[in-house]
């Protein structure tokens, strides 16, 4: 009797702790409002979704498309947590919007900016076919576009490569060209209708100008420092959200990981939306193309600190700082003073902290 009360007394407490973990809420994940641009390297993120990143690490990650513009305005308004822009953004705004921070750099655009022209311009190449040296060919490349109108995206990285270039090369980008401010879509719907002779946009954008006849005739660094893409979002949301920020970098990096070893794959996830958003057309091949090539990827942390925190990198991110200071303080005259990195940029305590987290 006793012995069937123990089996009894040992099937109720089984019983009891099968219902007690049953009965135990689910682990809470954290929510993150993430605006993304149509572009194939600031959509990344969305493969997260795909390969279950976010939910194994316990996020709750929302997309939001938004035009590379309107970044700022989102964050601001509350719309989105975080999102992918670049230095320039936060140059550019930093003084009239001090919470408006560059959080971490991660996508090199060292080789995708691209001076698009009609065909009857000629490319830095072709300069060099005819005997100039690569210095001269670039000047004299860039020499063309005195007296002639410039369709591209006031305000950003894109329109800082146009009359950043102008500069070096002795133009007066003030009288000697005339600048079409239009978004990059916008922009190159009026270029390829006829309007301007020069165009510089995103790389879907380059990829429909060259499908249609356009020619790319001042390219990556010729142009400009090369822009950084990676997350920026707000002081307070940095403060309050560390260790949220450090598991999306994880993501981040296993994304671009998968795409390494699974470039076609990725491409796929990434084109369908890029081409229903933009009409770009762009393929698995021109993908491929673009990627590790035209701009690159640090697969890790210790890459990252290689390419863009040491000054001996080739994307070292002072030289963009410092070229987005020149452009926005002294160029458009936008910000009264260049904006110091101790107040809008927080890549490098971020580094630590992904490093303290998940190793290099």
């Amino acid at each position: 009797m006793k012995r069937t009360s123990a089996k009894i007394c040992l099937i109720i407490l089984v019983c009891i702790l099968v219902f007690a973990a049953c009965a135990q809420p689910a682990a809470e994940t954290s929510k993150i409002r993430y605006g993304v641009s149509p572009f194939q390297d600031t959509l990344l993120p969305i493969v997260g979704e795909e390969l279950g990143c976010y939910e194994d690490q316990g996020l709750d990650v929302e997309f939001v498309i938004l035009g590379w513009t309107e970044v700022q305005e989102a964050l601001a308004a509350g719309e989105v947590d975080v999102a992918i822009n670049n230095i320039s953004s936060v140059i550019a705004i930093h003084e009239q919007w001090p919470q408006f921070v560059y959080y971490y750099g991660f996508n090199i655009f060292d080789a995708g900016a691209a001076l698009m022209a009609r065909p009857e311009f000629k490319s830095v190449e072709e300069f060099e076919a005819e005997g100039m040296s690569r210095e001269d060919a670039v000047q004299a490349a860039l020499e063309q576009m005195k007296g002639h109108t410039v369709v591209t995206t006031g305000n950003t990285d894109m329109e800082q490569a146009v009359l950043g270039s102008a500069s070096r090369a002795g133009l007066d980008y003030q009288n000697d060209l005339e600048i079409v401010d239009l978004n990059p879509d916008e922009g190159l719907a009026a270029f390829l209708s006829g309007t301007g002779d020069f165009y510089l946009g995103g790389i879907p954008q380059r990829t429909r100008a060259t499908q249609e006849g356009m020619k790319p005739i001042v390219v990556g660094a010729d142009l400009a420092p090369p822009p950084i893409n990676g997350i920026v979002t707000t002081k307070d949301y940095a403060a309050e959200n560390p260790e949220e920020l450090s598991k999306l970098l994880n993501c981040w990096f296993e994304i671009v990981n998968y795409i390494e070893e699974n470039t076609e794959e990725g491409a796929n996830i990434v084109l369908d939306i890029l081409n229903e958003q933009t009409g770009a057309n762009m393929g698995v091949d021109d993908f491929t193309i673009f990627w590790q090539n035209y701009e690159h990827y640090p697969l890790d942390a210790s890459q990252i600190e290689r390419d863009i925190l040491s000054p001996e990198g080739y994307a070292y991110w002072k030289a963009r700082w410092d070229d987005s200071n020149w452009y926005f303080s002294q160029v458009r005259n936008t910000i009264d003073a260049a904006v110091s990195p101790k107040d809008a940029f927080m890549m490098e305590e971020a580094h630590d902290k992904f490093v303290e987290d998940f190793g290099n």
